[in-house]
């Protein structure tokens, strides 16, 4: 099976054997583009670029020709906005990154709506999701809108975007998981919704058809005469929690990447979701959902780049090394460097350093930096303890494999923390589904596919983060709203 895994920071193509283990991958990197304050933009053309090297590289490794992968999905960045002419595929501009905050004035106009917002999609208004950016296109790109209207554009998300440029029937799809981050979904009637299509000005014909995360979507041309069949498409944060096997009710993940993503899959239940948001978790059947609770911190790896980077540190070894050597103090880094998500939601705060003395040094610039990270992510663990208990969570993503983090994590939550031991494990979910789709795979045999690596429980660090974790809120209350000043 093959899996694309088209991420911020990386775009990979991983194949996996039918054991679920893997047999090849690869990684490119991907540019992102800065062009103004609060902007995050990556070409199109570069996303489609290194998706394809990934697959032919990936394939090349494995050793194996096309016509041996038996069937393929795709899981992706999410909320990432891209309009293209359905005709010739060319886009009418870059691809609007999650991370992106230019559509402020649009939320902030529309917050009389935003119980009405929450109600059907489940989500906070906020820049962080597609609607805003679908519409700032049409309103900022001389003659989107008209196109728009006349049907010649189509809108999706980078596996749409994937799809319709690897698949010759050139159809524009995208699924649940998907569609319920753009705040244009109605999450409980599996739809888009007119009023909120209606209220950011946004034709229903720029869309794409949705479907479950289990379907047949089409097939990616690899070559003249080899077309792999696309059985999943399902958001990468989602993709990992059926990666790490929590296909049923109350079991939570965490993914550590770009950003840190907390997920709690809630079954059929949409809870009141606090300062949280509610999400689709997966579809295997048509019309048929799990839910999930959903913590989301926005600057996580991109706050130790940026430290590590500021320090000149070469390698994230020698960062580490040098955060486990400094003493804990009352000084912090809040990194709101594209706003504050979960669970302050508040697109006007601004990073800051705080608690500075005479002898704060390089050492205490990187602690603070990993425990920015962990700081952010209990501040979601304690909302979502709100709907439900968490005795253990899983842990992903690249800074998982940072052993003084992890370890912080679990003495500050007071939890159980459990890394993968199976790599990938955000193509895997995808993988798995499409393995499923196949019929190589029942959905109970994805329970024993997950593996732990490595377990961290409290120790008695536990004490000192909790006494200062109070402190940590006191300088995340002084970076709000601070852009407004």
């Amino acid at each position: 099976m093959l899996s694309i895994d088209a991420g911020t920071t990386n775009s990979k193509a991983v194949i996996f054997d039918t054991e679920g283990h893997v047999v090849s991958k690869y990684t490119v990197r991907m540019q992102s583009k800065y062009p103004q304050e609060g902007w995050v933009e990556q070409d199109p053309y570069y996303i489609l670029s290194a998706v394809k090297t990934s697959i032919s590289k990936a394939l090349k490794g494995a050793g194996i020709q096309p016509s041996e992968i038996q069937c393929a999905g795709i899981t992706n960045q999410r909320e990432t906005t891209i309009i293209w002419d359905r005709n010739t595929g060319i886009p009418v501009y870059n691809a609007i990154l999650w991370q992106d905050r230019r559509t402020e004035t649009i939320m902030k106009a529309l917050s009389d709506y935003s119980m009405e917002i929450s109600k059907k999609t489940g989500l906070r208004l906020d820049p962080y999701f597609s609607a805003g950016k679908i519409k700032w296109i049409l309103d900022n790109v001389k003659g989107a809108r008209k196109r728009a209207m006349d049907g010649d554009l189509v809108f999706g998300t980078v596996d749409s975007w994937i799809l319709f440029n690897l698949d010759r029937s050139r159809q524009c799809y995208t699924d649940y998981t998907n569609a319920s981050r753009t705040m244009l979904f109605d999450i409980r009637k599996l739809e888009w919704d007119s009023g909120l299509l209606s209220m950011f000005g946004i034709p229903d014909i720029l869309l794409p058809d949705v479907f479950p995360s289990l379907n047949e979507f089409g097939s990616i041309s690899i070559g003249r005469n080899k077309e792999i069949p696309v059985y999943s498409i399902i958001g990468d944060q989602q993709s990992a929690l059926f990666g790490h096997s929590s296909t049923s009710s109350g079991m939570a993940k965490i993914t550590y990447g770009t950003g840190s993503f907390a997920m709690l899959n809630t079954g059929t239940d949409i809870p009141q979701s606090g300062a949280l948001i509610n999400t689709v978790a997966f579809g295997i059947g048509a019309r048929k959902v799990n839910y999930a609770l959903e913590g989301s911190v926005f600057s996580a790896g991109f706050a130790l780049d940026w430290v590590k980077n500021l320090l000149h540190v070469r390698s994230f070894a020698r960062f580490e090394e040098m955060a486990e050597k400094a003493r804990p103090q009352n000084s912090f880094m809040v990194p709101a460097f594209s706003g504050m998500g979960s669970p302050y939601w508040d697109p006007d705060a601004r990073g800051l350093i705080i608690g500075l003395n005479g002898s704060s040094g390089r050492r205490d610039f990187a602690r603070m930096a990993y425990e920015s990270v962990a700081f952010q992510t209990e501040d979601v663990l304690r909302e979502m303890e709100k709907a439900s208990p968490i005795k253990a969570a899983r842990v992903d993503g690249g800074l998982s494999m940072s052993n003084f983090l992890m370890q912080l994590q679990a003495d500050l939550s007071g939890i159980k923390i459990m890394k993968t031991g199976s790599p990938e494990i955000t193509a895997a979910g995808a993988a798995y589904i499409a393995g499923i789709a196949a019929g190589i795979w029942e959905i109970d045999d994805i329970q024993g596919m997950a593996r732990i690596d490595k377990e961290y429980t409290p120790e008695d660090g536990k004490k000192d983060a909790l006494e200062r974790y109070p402190l940590w809120k006191e300088a995340v209350t002084r970076s709000l709203k601070w852009a407004r000043f």
